[in-house]
């Protein structure tokens, strides 16, 4: 975790220098064009707003590409925005009502208020404390003053000169905004009403613990710490303009999200899959009935139906078989050779000798074949068929566990699909949704399947791996898109989108979590460390063959007494 921290250290410090890097030249003089040129690189577009200051023949000399917009006229379609705004104004009301009507224009674009650098261009005094209260007051933190150097009344010739001299410097870059935020705290508000220091949820407590050490992180620079809390109303606190920032986890990124919020860049991101139980293992009927294919099967079933009836045939012509007075005598030992039995008398025919001496030697390589095969199929027994996609998960009498954000998305995209309509159906929601209990339920009783992320089951439980099928493919637009939310215009979302998108970028957000989870991934299912013994379970298809055979054995002497006590009818 250490050398997790220098990492994100780094990216911090490399995130923040370029959010609120001071101006070293903070008394730098000269006209516009020059002190503009010196406040940003030649390729940087920048949109100059004026409303009643019309004096701008000093920027025809501006390398940057531009434009001017006067306020005052009417908009025509959507104008481009940029990330540096220059205001021209001449005092405080000026500059008061100037912003205001930037507001009701489509520069100031609603759902992603402008955060980039302010400049104040002013021909008269604006005090800087009010310019300062005015900016925080619409979540801008970044913004310079640039004022114009009044001249004094001259006394002497050499002021006549200095005078002249200042004639092309008549501005001076006078005020750049500081590096701090005027809230105290960051408060992180989760969706879930959980303990993070108690809770036995350690799926979500990794992530919440992820999520407000990152915070922190952030929160260190600013002099501010950072804390969680819960509440159902998200938008009052968020919108509510007190001494902390409010910052909302969202697990999800519904376009609503997007409506009421600033919403970040992906502060972690995982693919969900559906776990569900493993496939029984054949049973020993099942795998005695598909030791061989059913082809072979049937060429065993006819080669013993066509030497029995050419057996019997032959000794009811010839009368040399007495002792096999009927043809299921001729089927049953047949089958006797078959299974390997042994047989202690040879018929009297050469022709019977060799079809048996031919048979003999047939009946001892299937049954090697067969007993090699069974042997390793009781041994090591296939395994059924199971659960291998959505439309098998949604058609089974499986439930299935989700979270409220699992119904939601699902009823938001997939509601009309055939297979996802099943899975809305049959969906049991849980809040919050305990993985921990519901892998034990599928890894040992086999009676459910749930959805997770499936970084999370690498990371958080890894021993569940193996005791579970997962279903990766067509889950529908399923996926864990952790983001912070902000209310619209804060500043702070600035910081969070580069924040996110280096660790995004670089990586480090899954060392980071595997480090956060590093504590809670040995939870498994605990082996009783009992003796195994064969039960009904293992045994309950012979039993039923046993019973088939007492059944029928008992139909065939009820139909040999009918047979040997009927009457008979009277020959005369």
């Amino acid at each position: 975790m250490k050398y997790s921290n220098i990492l994100v250290a780094t990216i911090i410090f490399t995130t923040i220098g370029t959010f609120s890097n001071l101006s070293s030249e903070s008394r730098l003089q000269g006209n516009v064009s020059y002190l503009l040129q010196k406040l940003f690189p030649p390729k940087e577009t920048l949109q100059f707003i004026y409303n009643d200051f019309d004096n701008h023949n000093q920027l025809l000399n501006i390398p940057n590409p531009y434009t001017i917009t006067k306020i005052s006229k009417s908009f025509r379609g959507i104008s481009p925005s940029y990330n540096t705004y220059i205001i021209f104004t001449t005092n405080e009301a000026s500059f008061n009502t100037t912003l205001m009507k930037v507001q009701d224009t489509p520069l100031w674009d609603r759902s992603n208020t402008p955060r980039g650098k302010f400049i104040v261009i002013t021909s008269k005094h604006i005090d800087t404390n009010y310019l300062t209260d005015t900016f925080y007051k619409y979540d801008i933190i970044n913004f310079s003053l640039i004022r114009k150097i009044q001249n004094t009344t001259p006394h002497f010739v050499k002021d006549y000169i200095a005078d002249f001299n200042r004639l092309e410097n008549t501005y001076e870059l006078c005020y750049t905004s500081k590096p701090k935020m005027k809230e105290q705290e960051i408060k992180m508000i989760i969706p879930n009403p959980v303990n993070i220091s108690t809770t036995q949820l350690i799926e979500l407590k990794a992530l919440y613990i992820l999520a407000l050490e990152n915070l922190n992180m952030i929160g260190n620079l600013f002099k501010m710490k950072a804390s969680y809390l819960f509440t159902d109303d998200i938008k009052t606190l968020l919108y509510n303009n007190s001494n902390d920032i409010y910052i909302y986890l969202s697990m999800t990124r519904p376009e609503k999200l997007f409506s009421d919020y600033d919403v970040s860049n992906y502060f972690y991101r995982d693919f969900m899959i559906w776990a569900v139980p493993l496939p029984d293992k054949m049973s020993t009927f099942k795998t005695i009935a598909t030791t061989l294919d059913v082809k072979v099967w049937l060429v065993i079933i006819i080669l013993l139906m066509v030497k029995s009836i050419l057996w019997w045939l032959f000794s009811k012509l010839f009368k040399t078989e007495m002792q096999f007075f009927d043809l299921l005598t001729y089927i049953l030992t047949s089958l006797l050779v078959t299974l390997g039995g042994s047989y202690n008398s040879l018929p009297n025919l050469r022709s019977l000798k060799v079809l048996l001496l031919f048979y003999l030697a047939y009946s001892m390589q299937i049954s090697t074949i067969f007993q090699g095969k069974l042997y390793s199929g009781l041994k090591n027994p296939k395994m059924e068929h199971g659960i291998t996609n959505m439309k098998e998960l949604a058609d089974s009498p499986l439930p299935m566990i989700g979270s409220v954000q699992t119904k939601n998305t699902l009823t938001e995209h997939s509601s009309n699909n055939p297979i996802f309509s099943k899975v809305l159906k049959k969906l049991i929601v849980r809040r919050p949704l305990d993985l921990t209990t519901s892998l034990k339920n599928i890894a040992r009783f086999r009676n459910c399947s749930t959805i997770l992320g499936k970084a999370a089951l690498l990371y958080v439980f890894p021993k569940f791996k193996p005791m579970v099928n997962l279903i990766e493919h067509d889950t529908g637009s399923l996926e864990l898109e952790v983001s912070f939310a902000v209310r619209k215009g804060h500043h702070l979302l600035t910081v969070l989108n580069k924040y996110c998108r280096r660790l995004y970028e670089g990586g480090i957000y899954k060392k980071l979590f595997s480090d956060a989870t590093a504590l809670y991934g040995n939870d498994e299912i605990q082996d009783e460390g009992e003796a195994s013994a064969f039960g009904m379970y293992d045994l309950h298809e012979l039993f039923i063959l046993w019973a088939m055979g007492m059944l029928l054995a008992a139909v065939i002497f009820v139909l040999e007494l009918y047979f040997r006590y009927s009457p008979k009818p009277k020959t005369t």
